[in-house]
């Protein structure tokens, strides 16, 4: 039904404001000396990568982490939003995102897709349904279901393989067990390197040159970390300037 979504999932937000534990964010490693270290780790990569970096870049602030049930829901949310993009009818996934009582979560532009068609749903809109798979691709390694997030690697062949087939009828066991987010340390680490690797980005498309890493890649990516990093934001309105 939903036209060859495995293998395409291979080659290629929000209401909850629980937060996690204060014991679990460490803030004790959140000092200046270790934010400033990061910083210069993450601009040694992405030297690595042939990127370029700009010192004036500030450190992250400390963390408001969102907790693990938001995560859910939201890797949720957008697994199942994803198949549209693969042809999969809306009135399917509205009715499985109703079934495992996940349309609270929907952000206001999600919630307008389910208002269309498949047939009115533009262009645009169902690119931006297929980006979500490295936003979701990030959230699979910020709660321990994949072990890297290499910038130069599209999301993984063994993507499709972890999360619900929706095609095949699955519920949302898969996710609903999720149980494990990585380290605030770990969070800040990843965050600030996309951070600082976004900023390269987006000035050689400023400068009419090409990056070396596909720039959607990135912004997805550190569209999620951001959002899960930082719990005041909503899914459609996470901040990415750089």
């Amino acid at each position: 039904m939903f036209d060859s979504l495995r293998k395409l999932f291979g080659s290629a937000a929000n209401k909850a404001t629980d937060q996690q534990p204060a014991s679990l964010i460490q803030e004790e490693t959140m000092t200046d000396e270790f934010r400033q270290r990061v910083k210069t780790e993450s601009e040694a990569k992405v030297l690595a990568l042939d990127g370029r970096i700009c010192d004036w870049l500030p450190l992250l602030d400390a963390p408001e982490i969102r907790g693990i049930e938001g995560i859910r829901a939201r890797m949720s949310v957008l697994n199942a939003l994803i198949n549209i993009s693969f042809q999969a009818p809306v009135a399917v996934i509205e009715k499985w995102l109703t079934q495992e009582n996940l349309l609270a979560y929907l952000s206001p532009d999600e919630a307008a897709i389910l208002t269309k068609t498949n047939k009115q749903l533009t262009e645009q809109e169902l690119a931006n349904l297929r980006w979500n798979l490295e936003s979701l691709w990030a959230m699979m390694w910020a709660t321990q279901m994949v072990s890297e997030l290499d910038p130069v690697k599209w999301c993984g062949d063994n993507m499709a393989s972890l999360l619900p087939n929706l095609e095949q009828g699955q519920t949302n066991e898969k996710l609903t067990g999720l149980q494990n987010l990585r380290s605030a340390a770990e969070l800040y680490r990843m965050l600030d390197f996309y951070y600082r690797l976004h900023w390269y980005c987006v000035d050689e498309r400023l400068h009419g040159r090409a990056a070396n890493v596909s720039e959607s890649l990135v912004y997805e990516r550190r569209k999620a970390l951001e959002w899960i990093y930082n719990n005041q934001y909503e899914w459609d309105d996470v901040e990415m300037s750089t």
